[in-house]
């Protein structure tokens, strides 16, 4: 979609209402209270969601009109204004047949799914949501709701840990999926598997220095020496990336720590066998020790904190 020319700021400025909401539009903002406010003053509707007299609203074309309430919908949800967002919902009904959005629409019943969720509704959304999936077993925007419904309610981690795993075995490019997928996991302590799920994040987004970061750390927190071996790595290619990731030296440091306490529980055979790495893990923790002080040297007390 291609947006109006000038820059936010301008359209704000002049208070073109309908521009400011095809810009967030376009270049897929997130400002729901600039939505709010400017789509209410576009629509002529008040606090409550009733419609006032409004000029421009009335010279809108369905499509635009259509757009901008389901705009609005979604951004009233954003802030919590569900009986704004219910209004708008409704008000996607009014006027012909051919000028309003038909309630078996999967544009209309994914409104009304949100509004149901954001309501408390959290049965009457999984029924909307399941509608859709029956209707399409690939819609990807209804298995998200889904998980997150189960999410949202306490006591229901296994089903909504099982939710997720289902979406991701039809979905598996979805990179937020799976990084919501390893936080999941490491919810559980279960390392093994937020492992798995940050290396398909690392895949998706190899020049990441967070996503290697987090990745190691788990290599790390999961224990062993081949784990240690495989934290090391990541946080080695994390402080690659970004020099300046604190995180990451601190890790590497704790990840070459890790290596050697765990060879040296292993025993003398394999310590022999270790030798190399080992080091490797010594000088490591010279450097990265280095590196750390050079960061603090001249700074003041609680700047970092």
């Amino acid at each position: 979609m291609q947006g109006p020319e000038e820059d936010l700021s301008t359209l704000l400025s002049r208070r073109d209402h309908l521009n400011i909401l095809r810009y967030i539009r376009a270049h897929k903002i997130r400002e729901p209270n600039l939505v709010v406010t400017h789509g209410k003053l576009l629509l002529g509707l008040t606090d409550n969601g009733t419609s006032s007299s409004s000029s421009s609203s009335k010279s809108l074309g369905e499509a635009e009109r259509l757009a901008a309430l389901e705009q609005v919908c979604v951004a009233a949800l954003d802030v919590g204004h569900i009986s704004l967002a219910e209004s708008c919902l409704d008000a996607m009904q009014a006027g012909a047949s051919t000028s309003s959005v038909p309630k078996e629409s999967a544009r209309y019943r994914k409104l009304l799914g949100m509004c149901l969720e954001a309501s408390g509704d959290f049965d009457g959304a999984s029924a909307v949501y399941d509608a859709l999936l029956k209707d399409n077993p690939s819609n990807r925007y209804a298995a998200k709701r889904k998980y997150c419904i189960l999410a949202a309610q306490s006591g229901k981690e296994k089903e909504a840990m099982q939710a997720l795993n289902d979406y991701l075995e039809t979905n598996s490019g979805d990179i937020p999926a799976w990084n919501q997928m390893a936080e999941v996991c490491l919810s559980v302590s279960d390392f093994k598997g937020a492992a798995y799920c940050y290396e398909e994040v690392a895949l998706g987004c190899p020049l990441d220095s967070t996503v290697h970061t987090k990745l190691g750390e788990t290599y790390c927190t999961a224990g062993g020496i081949e784990n240690a071996k495989l934290a090391r790595k990541h946080l080695a290619q994390a402080v690659q990336l970004d020099s300046n990731n604190l995180r990451a030296w601190y890790g590497l440091i704790a990840a070459a720590e890790s290596y050697l306490e765990e060879v040296e529980r292993a025993g003398k055979g394999k310590k022999e066998l270790e030798e190399e790495g080992v080091e490797v893990a010594k000088e490591l923790i010279l450097f990265g020790g280095e590196k750390l002080m050079s960061f603090y040297k001249g700074t003041k007390d609680g700047e970092f904190g």
